[in-house]
């Protein structure tokens, strides 16, 4: 069944919303591209070499009317020649400005920060494509129910060939997702969510469908098709794990 006029509006409201921040996230891509070409020259890198991809995130979380709060570069285990892991991430809020965030990188400590097992890191690296997680909360940087933007960034090493070299992302938090999306969600007379792969909700105008929550409506058989079902209809948004669900009733 194809979408009705409002729900076509908000898949295309969010697509924009997606396709802005996935914007900001390539520009970060270029930045840390280029800081690799010495690396594809056979040349090693060091954290010092990739500490300038904060004069590219810093302007992308100053700039005026953002809604991104955090961005940077996430690199891939043994990158750097004086670092196993390593992450220059970046976040800005209202107490202390743009901020570098200083995460355990130190695989032998209790606290380590496994970054390689988020799903922000570890989809893009297994599929090669851009990917949009959560909702989640982002203990690490915002603390509260948070959307990360990221795309995979690749090197050809002179020895290695073409190899993962980690990724580049962006944050946005839920709420700010909300506030833009509440209006064109009330104007459907049906529940309805916008709803990530796993069926957890980023939004919804009913009560019962919470931010964060998951509902079970989206693993029926072949809604993520974009077919429907008694009851139910999934609206994919094309080349983004998201979708609108529209219910009969909850």
């Amino acid at each position: 069944m194809a979408p009705t006029a409002p729900v076509q509006l908000l898949v295309d409201r969010v697509s924009e919303l997606c396709e802005s921040a996935f914007a900001a996230v390539e520009g970060l891509r270029g930045a840390a591209e280029q800081m690799f070409l010495p690396w594809s020259e056979g040349f090693p890198l060091r954290r010092v070499d990739v500490e300038p991809i904060s004069q590219v995130v810093r302007p992308v979380l100053e700039a005026a009317g953002t809604p991104i709060v955090g961005a940077g570069l996430v690199l891939a285990p043994d990158v750097l020649r004086d670092a196993r892991h390593w992450m220059e991430w970046w976040h800005h809020d209202s107490d202390r400005g743009v901020h570098k965030l200083l995460p355990v990188l130190d695989a032998d400590a209790d606290s380590f920060y496994d970054y390689t097992v988020l799903p922000w890191y570890l989809i893009p690296r297994e599929t090669g494509a851009r990917h949009v997680t959560g909702p989640y909360v982002d203990w690490l940087c915002t603390e509260e129910y948070t959307l990360t933007f990221t795309v995979p960034i690749y090197g050809v090493h002179p020895q290695r060939g073409r190899q993962y070299v980690g990724v580049v992302g962006a944050d946005i938090v839920n709420s700010w997702v909300e506030r833009r999306l509440l209006p064109l969600l009330h104007r459907s007379e049906r529940p309805t969510a916008l709803v990530n792969a796993d069926g957890r909700v980023v939004v919804a105008n009913h009560p019962a469908l919470v931010a964060g929550s998951v509902t079970h409506a989206v693993d029926v058989p072949g809604l993520w098709a974009g077919g429907d079902v008694e009851g139910a209809a999934l609206h994919p948004l094309p080349g983004l794990p998201l979708a609108v669900l529209v219910l009969d009733t909850l």
